[in-house]
């Protein structure tokens, strides 16, 4: 799972397995069992978590090795190929984004009141861009508070602005009283605002509530050593969402509150407005002029998604698929601190263990089909901005129409017993009975999300699929038992470092994680009526999905 920050700044700031081939063998008889199995979980995560992999990095060896390891075992489970050409692979490709200079390049400011003397990598730092290797960018500034645009709640922070060949201030976020997934959208989405209305940068603002999600000083370390990736059009271009957005920085706190020094808003009425539930602040120019010079490394890969297919056991119904969903990469191999000789960052919490529950899902429906087909698929390049997956919803390997469903399995946190999960983007379809029954038949309680402000909804894959129109549900473990104590030490301990081991991984816990996951998608796949969003649902109108009547 990327970091909330980098996953929410990548679109802002980011302006080979060719010859795998894997034929699928017919599935053995087998007496029915739907019960997960814990010796196979724990043998298909041990080596997906082994250095063997190298941290199984997307366009590395290591994550060619892992995605061979799918392939076969989907072929063992007896799923039919559903990459291209017949084979289990859909190649995606890709470029590689890495800063060209240890902070990406420099912002300076220009006009009455401009901060001056500012340092890169303490005052800001710059995104590296998918575009252009060199670039800069200069134009007047424009402060357009969260950027938010809302029809249905009435609210448009661009109203009254011309930001047509500006670079626009924005506060990174979006308001309180949105919900917790209506509100990540509308963060993540914040670059494609700017970018419609014609902004050329985006300057990110540090308010108060970002920085007590992640102190600016970490997310400084974490860019210096992150790259990111889009994939590639047919003509060799990358896909972005913002075409116009030419440079992006973030500033620092300090910065920042430099910045509205001498402002119509005053910082402390900033800090306010962000602490509130409406998040409103009327927008100004703000009579600054701002220049963003970036440098950054391109290299051009090709990685696979892994995809199986068990098809439908009704004839009126195996035209529908059901896709399941777990990334197959991690970070790799990293250099760590002297005193630390481990540089290889496994990921057997994040996603071996959604790998693993996925390839047990498949095996348990294998032994009882379901009604509608299923499409497995291991995605690649996750944490580079959720390329696979938006590859792979915008290119489905089968008519795109027919895909009705995706349920996602990424990072369950398994150190200690959970008592209760939260399924997101449940209670937005008519899938929700199905999570409901599934939940209670493992004696689980189904929680709201407890960390609203993290936006975990746009974090993983599943939000490909939702923006297709995909009516999508992903499951995370709640901070029942203990849950909030084990998950904030985990964030905080081992969370893409080099002790995410499998050793660390209670195994009990990732049986029971896989057979709701199983419960749940078994209880799709055979609905009487087709997956739909709900009526005048917030997902299903903006991006057109289906809806129930």
């Amino acid at each position: 799972m990327r970091s909330i920050i980098l996953a929410g700044l990548a679109a802002a700031l980011t302006v080979s397995c060719d010859n795998l081939t894997t034929s699928a063998a017919p599935a053995q008889t087998r007496a029915h069992d739907n019960a997960a199995n814990q010796n196979r979980l724990e043998a298909d995560l041990r080596y997906l978590a082994d250095d063997l992999l190298e941290g199984r990095e997307a366009g590395t060896r290591g994550y060619d090795l892992a995605a061979k390891y799918v392939a076969e075992r989907y072929r063992a489970v007896g799923l039919t190929p559903a990459g291209n050409d017949g084979a289990y692979f859909q190649n995606v490709p890709m470029r590689e984004v890495k800063n060209g200079s240890e902070n990406g390049g420099t912002i300076t400011f220009s006009g009455e009141g401009a901060p001056n003397g500012l340092a890169p990598g303490v005052d800001y730092f710059v995104g590296g861009s998918a575009l252009a290797l060199e670039g800069a960018v200069e134009a007047p500034v424009v402060f357009v508070g969260y950027g938010l645009v809302a029809e249905d709640h009435d609210r448009n922070d661009y109203e009254g602005l011309d930001v047509d060949g500006k670079i626009v201030a924005v506060l990174f976020g979006a308001p309180k009283f949105l919900n917790s997934e209506e509100r990540a959208h509308y963060r993540a989405t914040t670059a494609k605002r700017a970018s419609e209305r014609g902004a050329v940068g985006m300057i990110v603002i540090w308010t108060p509530t970002l920085g007590s999600l992640i102190p600016f000083d970490v997310l400084l370390n974490i860019q210096k050593g992150s790259t990111n990736m889009s994939w590639l059009r047919d003509d060799g271009t990358p896909f972005t969402n913002s075409p116009n957005l030419k440079g992006g920085g973030v500033l620092s706190p300090d910065l920042s509150e430099k910045l509205f020094s001498s402002m119509p808003l005053s910082w402390e009425e900033i800090a306010a407005a962000d602490a509130s539930d409406e998040g409103y602040v009327k927008g100004f120019d703000m009579g600054l002029t701002a220049r963003i010079e970036s440098k950054s490394t391109h290299r051009e890969l090709t990685s696979p998604n892994v995809i199986g297919m068990l098809p439908g056991s009704d004839p009126a119904l195996r035209d529908q698929y059901v896709v399941l969903t777990a990334h197959l990469d991690h970070e790799g191999v990293k250099p760590t601190p002297e005193e630390d000789d481990d540089e290889i960052y496994n990921g057997a919490m994040d996603n071996a263990s959604g790998i693993a529950s996925m390839l047990e899902v498949a095996h348990l429906l294998a032994q009882n089909p379901p009604r509608r087909s299923v499409l497995f698929v291991a995605l690649t390049a996750e944490e580079k901005g959720l390329v696979g997956s938006d590859y792979f919803a915008r290119n489905p390997t089968v008519p795109a129409e027919q895909v009705v469903a995706n349920i996602n399995l990424d990072m369950p946190i398994l150190t200690y017993k959970f008592s209760d999960i939260i399924a997101f983007g449940g209670e937005r379809s008519n899938m929700y009975p199905v999570v409901e029954a599934a939940a209670e038949r493992a004696g689980l309680i189904l929680s709201p999300d407890p960390q609203p402000d993290q936006g975990f909804f746009v974090r993983s894959d599943q939000y490909s699929f939702v923006k297709q129109g995909v009516p999508a549900v992903y499951l995370d473990l709640g901070f029942g038992n203990d849950g909030e104590a084990a998950q904030t030490a985990f964030q905080k301990d081992h969370y893409h470092q080099p002790s995410d081991e499998a050793d660390g991984v209670d195994y009990e816990q990732l049986r029971r994680f896989a057979q709701v996951n199983y419960e749940i998608a078994s209880g799709v796949a055979n609905m009487d009526e087709r997956p739909l969003w709900k009526k005048d649902d917030f997902f299903a109108t903006i991006f057109n999905g289906p809806m129930e009547e």
